[in-house]
């Protein structure tokens, strides 16, 4: 191999290396500033201090205005939860009606794909995890 080549070869491999450390950094840093940007909306001083933020409410709103929202997180968290409850029971259901159906294999990936849980404990398709008990 002459030296044309091997420098070729470098630059290639070098351009390789490149291109799939810009993939997985992007992709962690997307995922990072997803998590930073609905982290806030997980805890009820979080959410409501953030719509306080961008509703810029007049001093005498201010106190109206978070009781609102106070009862309001309350009910998304329950609705979140709920939709959480029928979308594993769904999938439960599914599973049982492919099963006669699918081989092992193909029954194995189809449970992995519908109960798995992605890095940062976050759910397949973005579901967010369950809310602690106390709603904090």
């Amino acid at each position: 191999m002459n030296t044309r080549s091997k420098s070729v070869l470098i630059l290639v491999g070098v351009l390789i290396i490149g291109v799939i450390i810009g993939a997985l950094g992007s992709t962690i840093l997307r995922r990072q500033m997803w998590e930073d940007r609905i982290s806030h909306f997980k805890k009820p001083d979080g959410f409501i201090n953030r719509l306080i933020e961008k509703i810029e409410p007049e001093p005498d709103q201010e106190k109206a205005i978070r009781e609102i929202l106070s009862k309001h997180h309350q009910k998304m968290i329950k609705i979140s939860e709920e939709s959480r409850n029928m979308i594993k029971s769904h999938a439960d259901s599914l599973i049982l009606e492919l099963k006669p159906i699918l081989s092992k294999e193909q029954l194995d990936k189809l449970e992995k794909i519908l109960k798995r849980k992605r890095p940062g404990n976050r759910h397949p398709h973005g579901e967010p995890d369950p809310p602690p008990p106390d709603g904090q």
